[in-house]
């Protein structure tokens, strides 16, 4: 996948740290789901950019 350009991640929340949080939040409950299978952190922030570029997470 393509990762998403700022300005498309700027559009869907009020501020870039918006953003940031949202993707950190959803990073961190994604590596506690999966915390027995071998995967990387980058793996887990480009697996929460894409939920929230899909609309599956919604940030506040």
């Amino acid at each position: 996948m393509i990762p998403p350009s700022t300005r498309d991640l700027i559009n869907i929340a009020d501020s870039k740290y918006a953003v940031v949080v949202a993707v950190a939040k959803r990073a961190r409950d994604l590596s506690e789901k999966k915390k027995d299978e071998d995967y990387r952190l980058s793996t887990m922030v480009t697996e929460a950019l894409e939920d929230i570029m899909g609309g599956k997470v919604k940030i506040d």
